[in-house]
């Protein structure tokens, strides 16, 4: 178990290996990123839970399951702020939540082993053209992923099943629910089906 691990409550879902680009503003956040880049550590993305009102209150209510995040980049917006660039590291769980006195949200969570390379059975090859036709889109690009060869997406089920859930257009309930998931091919199983039922309503 890890304690004193600052989160970062977002109103979006951050997976493993997948790059996250964000804009800081309030102050607290502006101190994270300091410390996060000073110590060369990780801090938490956990989504907010549907009920949650603002961020900011005192009764924030925060998913259990949530992704471990290195900055991978950083600079300075055209409109002021800074952005930066977060790669997905490990899943974790939040088993406490408390606030530090400069507001940060800090908890002890307990790390979620990474899930065996499993290769991708032929049921879910066309999967992989999908992933490669998204990772080909100019903003994903300027993201700065390392560009592999489609070949090696065959061969990891779980990084697969990763990037299509945070690439593809699902919603957040959905995107958690699939992290929420342990096993990688019931992970690609469960997005077939939602891409299913997207193509049987005509999106």
């Amino acid at each position: 178990m890890l304690t004193d691990y600052p989160l970062f409550p977002l109103p979006l879902v951050a997976f493993p290996g997948c790059r996250l680009p964000l804009q800081i503003f309030e102050p607290r956040y502006l101190d994270l990123v300091k410390a996060t880049l000073a110590n060369d550590r990780t801090f938490g993305v956990v989504t907010v839970a549907p009920q949650a009102g603002d961020a900011g209150a005192e009764d924030l209510s925060i998913e259990p399951i949530g992704t471990a995040v290195k900055i991978v980049d950083f600079n300075e917006q055209s409109n002021g702020l800074l952005g930066i660039v977060c790669e997905g590291q490990h899943k974790f769980t939040v088993t406490h939540t408390y606030r530090a006195d400069n507001e940060i949200f800090l908890s002890s969570i307990e790390p979620i082993d990474l899930e065996a390379v499993t290769p991708v059975t032929e049921d879910f090859e066309e999967l992989v053209h999908v992933l490669d036709s998204l990772l080909k889109h100019p903003y994903v690009e300027s993201l700065g992923y390392i560009d592999r060869p489609i070949d090696d997406w065959f061969s990891d089920a779980s990084q697969l099943s990763f990037y299509l859930s945070y690439l593809l257009p699902f919603p957040n309930q959905q995107r958690y629910q699939l992290l929420s998931l342990d096993e990688p091919i019931a992970r690609l199983n469960r997005i077939q089906s939602l891409l299913d039922e997207m193509d049987e309503k005509g999106q």
